[in-house]
């Protein structure tokens, strides 16, 4: 029997079919491109943090997913989807969601697709606090499974839970053997970064040298390598290695191909004449980077130096300011921008104190009025000598403690106490003073002067407060929050990771003291810059919450709008009953 159609609804058949299959391959694919696109910012930021970007990537591969599953339920790529879905989910911390998925894998899914799902479902238990539980599975995987890439993931995912869980020895075995067995080279890469990152923090430099170098022999991310490169330097240079750091600055300083971080080079170079003790070559350099390298983070890094050269070994405040408060005109995305201001701040509230105990000077003693009578060229005139509001002995005590714990001048500091101590016999601030120049020699070293100076308190003044901080043994915390924040602020440079750590011991040490908010803002800021955008959200937050009179609190205001705009900008991902917006 001849059929009756027509050739034309027969070819119109063939064309629909054709099409319908070719749409939804069209939008697994897209999904999949989705996905491998965030995935590719997500390594290149180490696998640390997932950047807004990729956030927005992940979720439109949700939103593909859920339309494959929507628009063609009995496609052959519909378990593919689920499965991409769940990953995708578990990057944007909807572990439940994600959780529902991979159980529909587990029950139907192929026994490479179930393996996988089984990956997946740890790491979910795991984000969602049962820890124990998301390691036994991840070990179970790992023992049982015969693909090299679940068992590089699992040693990658055990790593990442024992440096959560502060077993870094555990951490960094899991990393080299994770490393070791991933096929994928930018993968290895960012592997290497981690346990090259761990391995410097812990001061094992030749893990981490080995580790940066095989970051630069497989890393597709031109940053990591760059910044790997300048991780070596720093290495050798702590090793004292300093021949072949200079060689090895020199020649990459000829090379075209690190001209992104011919900047960079040339600070790491001062920090290596700074090394070497090669003093007079230090400002001359730097005065040529800020020429050189204008309005970059190298520039404001520079005039932050320079600053710091003015209050240390040339003493010289007027000039250490301008160079304070050019950093943040270099750039304003500078780690030394808040830090810069704060010094720039201790310096006029330095200057104010001098300029107090000159007026204090000029008041003649014997004249217990304000008012001078001055007969000068036969004209009488009225002079006015205001005399300060802060007494001589506070403002010695004011000018100590910025010896101390904004400029690292102990000696000048223990002088100014000194002074207190011996010519103001009736100031309150004595004890006060007896009890920070014990903590200024300890802080030196100087345990004996240190112990006479806590021995003088108590036989002094034994019924103060300080006294009784020094006989019940308890741990005074004013002190060790400048401590802290000082040593944060010599760490920049050369360990960042430990810089932004204590700054938050700083801050965890006295949470209204006048450094939280510096310390807090430098912590914000550097989630800001780095993309970690909750945290630094979190930071500026609790500045304006808890310190809105503070210099810190208005520029967390203004990033805090910036932020929440952002965040606002990324729409939250439509369930699968939803209407799906075609994006092909």
């Amino acid at each position: 029997m001849r059929s009756t159609l027509a050739p034309e609804t027969i070819l119109y058949s063939v064309l629909l079919i054709g099409l319908g299959g070719c749409a939804y391959f069209n939008t697994f694919y897209n999904a999949q491109q989705y996905y491998q696109e965030a995935e590719k910012i997500r390594l290149q930021k180490e696998g640390e943090t997932i950047p807004i970007t990729a956030m927005d990537k992940y979720g439109k591969t949700v939103q593909k997913c859920q339309k494959v599953l929507k628009d063609f339920p009995e496609s052959k790529f519909r378990l593919d989807a689920i499965l991409l879905m769940a990953k995708a989910r578990f990057y944007r911390s909807d572990y439940d969601l994600a959780l529902s998925n991979l159980k529909t894998i587990s029950e139907v899914g192929s026994e490479k697709q179930m393996e996988e799902a089984g990956y997946w479902r740890a790491l979910c238990k795991w984000k969602k606090g049962n820890v124990q539980t998301g390691i036994n599975e991840l070990t179970v995987l790992l023992e049982s499974s015969e693909s090299k890439n679940i068992q590089s993931k699992c040693h990658l995912s055990l790593a990442e839970i024992a440096q959560e869980l502060k077993e870094p020895e555990t951490a960094m075995s899991h990393l080299q053997e994770g490393a070791r067995l991933t096929q994928n080279r930018d993968e290895k890469g960012v592997i290497y970064g981690r346990l090259a990152e761990m391995a410097f923090n812990r001061e094992e430099y030749e893990l981490a040298e080995d580790g940066y170098s095989n970051v630069i022999a497989h890393s597709l991310s031109k940053d990591n390598v760059e910044k790997a490169h300048l991780q070596i330097l720093k290495i050798l240079r702590i090793q004292k290695k300093y021949r072949s750091a200079s060689r090895k600055i020199k020649g990459m300083l000829a090379d075209d191909k690190f001209n992104r971080i011919s900047g960079n080079l040339e600070l790491e170079l001062v920090q290596l004449y700074r090394a070497q003790g090669e003093f007079s070559e230090i400002e001359t350099r730097l005065e040529s980077i800020v020429n050189d390298y204008q309005r970059t983070l190298v520039s404001a890094e520079a005039y932050y130096q320079l600053g710091q050269i003015y209050t240390s070994e040339k003493w010289n405040l007027v000039k250490a300011k301008e160079y304070f408060d050019l950093v943040s005109k270099e750039s304003s995305k500078s780690l030394f921008s808040p830090m810069a201001k704060s010094r720039s701040k201790a310096i006029s509230t330095y200057q104010e104190a001098e300029k107090d105990l000159d007026s204090h000077r000029n008041i003649p003693i014997e004249e217990d009025t304000t008012q001078v009578a001055s007969d000068q060229d036969t004209l009488s005139t009225s002079v006015s000598i205001i005399t300060p509001e802060r007494t001589v002995p506070e403002l010695y005590y004011q000018l100590a403690d910025l010896e101390a714990f904004s400029f690292n001048r102990y000696p000048q500091a223990i002088e100014f106490l000194n002074i207190i101590i011996n010519e103001y016999l009736d100031s309150p601030f004595q004890a006060k003073s007896m009890f920070a120049l014990a903590f200024v020699h300890e802080s030196m070293g100087n345990k004996e002067a240190a112990e006479k100076a806590r021995d003088d308190l108590l036989a002094s003044f034994p019924t103060s407060d300080y006294a009784s901080y020094l006989s019940e043994d308890v741990q005074v915390e004013t002190k060790a929050q400048e401590t802290a924040y000082l040593q944060a602020e010599s760490q920049i440079t050369d360990n960042i990771d430990n810089a932004i750590q204590l700054f938050k011991s700083a801050l965890a040490l006295d949470l209204k003291g006048d450094l939280a908010a510096p310390a807090a803002y430098s912590i914000g800021y550097y989630y800001d810059q780095t993309a970690v955008i909750d945290s630094a959200v979190k930071y500026y937050q609790w500045i304006r919450e808890n310190h809105p009179e503070s210099d810190q609190s208005k520029q967390a205001g203004i990033r805090l709008q910036t932020l929440n705009m952002v965040l606002s900008s990324i729409a939250p991902v439509d369930t699968l009953e939803s209407s799906v917006q075609e994006d092909n």
